[in-house]
């Protein structure tokens, strides 16, 4: 069995066409899975959805498909919450901007897919966009990557709602995004592997998008990761020359 996962496009179709022609190339594979966050933040959040659907890639939701479906409906984390003034604006603009039937395809996505390739569910992989719980709490690279990246741990892995929100959950792998850092992180009997982003970049201001290649040996899932260059340049131009609230936020994280 081999599974490509992808994650975070946010409506960057530079990303979405790099990395689609991209996974055309390693074929042959059982399915190819979008992690979530496909539309907010890009210049052009229609045609990301209409690549992604014509290439014929499933997908799970994320947190901004629920804003973009709900653009009332104000985030219940604290973090996302203190960003909503200038997220509800863009979220209402994406919303403009697909059509119904893109709206109903966003609206009719599960929270979870799951690959099986044993009767044993210890043995699967299991795609979501941020947890195995919701799609707000942020996984973190492990503990001595947090240490190199900023001199403290940030999320333990004694962490109360870290191990609350895995605690129980039958897989060996959580393919996952939302946390834009491309990362692998060893939790009790689970491997966390984190795929993201496509585009945004995170904290190591990687501006190339990727995605990552779940392959079953028989015996467990070995993971490829795959970087794709793009011109980032047409979609820093693409949002300067658009009307989209907040622009300038989202052109600084390719700066």
């Amino acid at each position: 069995m081999r599974i490509i996962v992808f994650s975070d496009v946010h409506g960057n179709p530079f990303a979405c066409e790099a990395v689609l022609r991209a996974i055309e190339k390693e074929r042959p594979y059982d399915a190819v899975v979008c992690a979530g966050d496909m539309c907010l933040g890009g210049s052009d959040p229609g045609e990301c959805v209409g690549m992604i659907r014509s290439a014929g890639v499933s997908a799970v939701y994320g947190n901004t498909e629920g804003y973009i479906l709900q653009p009332d409906h104000e985030p219940e984390d604290e973090l996302h919450r203190s960003m909503w003034y200038r997220v509800q604006p863009v979220a209402m603009w994406v919303r403009n901007r697909l059509d119904n039937n893109q709206l109903n395809w966003l609206g009719g996505l599960h929270f979870e897919q799951r690959f099986s390739p044993t009767a044993e569910l210890s043995d699967d992989l299991l795609v979501v966009h941020a947890n195995p719980r919701d799609v707000e709490l942020m996984i973190l690279p492990p503990e001595n990557e947090q240490l190199r990246l900023w001199g403290e741990i940030r999320q333990a892995d004694n962490d109360p709602d870290l191990v609350e929100t895995l605690s129980g959950v039958s897989a060996m792998v959580i393919a996952f995004g939302h946390y834009h850092l491309t990362h692998q992180r060893k939790w009790r009997e689970l491997s966390l592997v984190d795929v993201a982003p496509c585009s945004l970049p995170g904290v190591n201001r990687d501006k190339r998008a990727r995605y990552s290649i779940f392959s079953w040996d028989g015996n467990r899932w070995n993971v490829t990761r795959r970087w794709v260059t793009y011109d980032v340049e047409k979609e820093i131009t693409a949002l300067k020359n658009s009307d989209m609230p907040y622009k300038e936020d989202f052109i600084r994280y390719f700066i």
